[in-house]
């Protein structure tokens, strides 16, 4: 199926250790990396292969921080980022390890963009923000960087409601 809807021989789950280094592949190629223990990841896999991952942390009881997210280079414009992505967006709390519980209500979610990803982020549903809206050390994160300039980091925000 389209628009963000998995498909039926795909599924959602937290990442296993056999799981890293297919992983690490995908989140290095565009110059990230694992951003924690590869159990807090999430990852969307199409019957056995791993075809993009992410990792969320949550950072209060309401709000979120979306720290890696990134698709396989065969599996770019298939929609997959899009699906994974609009699942965490609809149910953070399930694919946080460390969560505080399913809650009700409103919730949000930052991330950080770099270059024209900031694009795929619009079009699933963030907005772009000041770096301020980003909970902290996460505000700051740029602020060092020697790349800066050439990434063009986005400070982003999704804004949704836990029915």
């Amino acid at each position: 199926m389209q628009n963000g809807v998995l498909k039926l021989d795909q599924r959602i789950v937290f990442a296993r250790a056999a799981d890293e280094d297919a992983l690490r592949t995908i989140l290095t190629e565009p110059g990230m990396d694992l951003a924690g223990g590869i159990e807090d990841h999430v990852v969307l896999k199409e019957g056995n292969q791993i075809i993009a991952g992410g990792m969320l942390y949550q950072v209060g009881a309401d709000s979120f921080h979306l720290l890696v997210l990134a698709v396989a280079a065969q599996d770019r414009g298939r929609g997959a980022g899009r699906r994974l992505l609009r699942e965490i967006c609809a149910r953070p709390w399930r694919y946080c390890r460390e969560t505080a519980g399913v809650r009700r209500g409103p919730y949000w979610i930052t991330t950080v963009a770099r270059g024209k990803a900031a694009m795929f982020y619009n079009k699933c549903g963030f907005q772009k923000c000041d770096f301020s809206r980003l909970p902290p050390p996460f505000d700051r994160q740029c602020e060092e960087c020697p790349d800066k300039k050439e990434c063009g980091p986005a400070p982003l925000v999704f804004s949704g409601v836990a029915p």
